[in-house]
């Protein structure tokens, strides 16, 4: 007596462009539950750049069919499983494959496997963009290279040795601003990003998250977010996370340039930049950019990964929720509270507090897309 239809393939939306990770499903061919023959049109996707036919590559049954005419899908997103025999509606989802990543990580499913082959953790793998099989091998092959660490950078680490995670404009900022303060050591950039960099201000950029772990080993006890974000402050927050994954300590760090009351009260990952003024009774969440000219008032309340932007004026007990970006140049008035994931634009003048999830403009406020 048979247990059952046995699973004979998944069938997945394909990664037509490594640069847009979706698609749209623009035709369905195939109906739940019915037979078909190797080469058989299950679905029609397309991209800006091209339209591609996903064929059956085993013969068999379909089972539930998981995307719709006319829908957005990912790369990677279950079309369907195909069966040895003819399945039960409601019992035809597939469930033994690789499991389901964490949230913000993308991958094909060839570099889903590899990587759990080659027994790396899903949840240190980068975000932000979409990884391929190539991307998998890289990591593992400079995984292995983090293992033989140069031996004059190795003698160079000591106790004010710090880790710069990130390789653009904010990294650059961040190293001039600890070399002025002269507490802590700029070591090595750190950079998730092929940009075949390799120097940030003479700093040596050595790849990317795979050193944390030997750096960490050898006795580096500091690392600073350089991943500015402003368009995409999840990886920010991502990355802050690894680095306490990591064992690794965020520093407040203020340019001597910049103002901060002694009454204010700034969060670990601070940084406050040449010519900003944190004033009096203001409270600054973790990881908090207070950018180059801006003011943060007296009694302000700042959330986590808020990013205040050059020249941005934020007036007396003014509420900024969590991971929200004050344009430059913005200004809010008195009392206001600004809510989480919003962006408010360069120039924006906020005379009426800001709903969660929106984008403000000049002319008026939007919800986010």
């Amino acid at each position: 007596m048979s247990d059952g239809p046995t699973l004979l393939a998944r069938v997945e939306i394909p990664l037509v462009n490594p640069n847009e990770p979706e698609v749209q499903v623009i035709a369905v061919a195939v109906e739940p539950y019915s037979e078909i023959a190797v080469g058989d049109l299950l679905c029609t996707v397309e991209t800006s750049k091209a339209t591609v036919d996903v064929e059956a590559d085993h013969a068999g049954w379909v089972g539930e069919v998981l995307v719709r005419e006319g829908e957005r899908a990912s790369a990677g997103d279950l079309v369907c499983g195909i069966f040895d025999e003819r399945p039960e509606p409601g019992a035809a989802r597939p469930t033994d494959g690789p499991s389901t990543p964490p949230p913000g990580v993308r991958l094909t499913r060839k570099a889903e496997k590899l990587a759990l082959e080659e027994g790396l953790d899903l949840s240190t793998l980068p975000t932000g963009r979409f990884l391929t099989e190539s991307d998998i091998e890289a990591i593992v092959g400079r995984g292995r290279e983090a293992a033989e660490l140069d031996a004059e950078l190795i003698a160079r680490i000591g106790e004010r040795s710090i880790v710069v995670f990130g390789a653009g404009g904010l990294a650059k900022s961040l190293i001039d601003l600890m070399r002025t303060t002269g507490e802590l050591d700029p070591l090595c950039v750190l950079n998730d990003r092929p940009d075949r960099l390799t120097d940030v201000l003479g700093v040596p950029v050595l790849g990317g998250r795979e050193y944390l772990g030997p750096l960490r080993e050898l006795g580096v006890a500091f690392a600073v977010n350089a991943v500015g974000a402003v368009r995409r402050i999840e990886d920010r927050i991502a990355i802050a996370e690894l680095l306490d994954e990591r064992g690794l300590e965020q520093p407040t760090l203020v340019d001597p340039a910049a103002f901060v009351a002694p009454s204010a009260t700034l969060a670990s990952g601070v940084q406050v930049f040449a010519g900003a003024a944190v004033c009096s009774g203001a409270t600054i969440g973790r990881s908090v950019i207070v950018n180059t000219n801006a003011v943060v008032s007296h009694d302000c309340v700042i959330g986590d990964f808020v990013h205040v932007a050059p020249g941005a004026l934020l007036a007396g007990e003014v509420e900024v929720g969590r991971a929200t970006l004050i344009g430059m140049g913005a200004t809010a008035v008195v009392y206001l509270k600004i809510g989480e994931s919003v962006i408010v634009g360069n120039g924006a003048v906020l005379n009426e507090d800001v709903p969660d999830g929106t984008i403000v403009h000049a002319g008026g406020i939007w919800p986010r897309p």
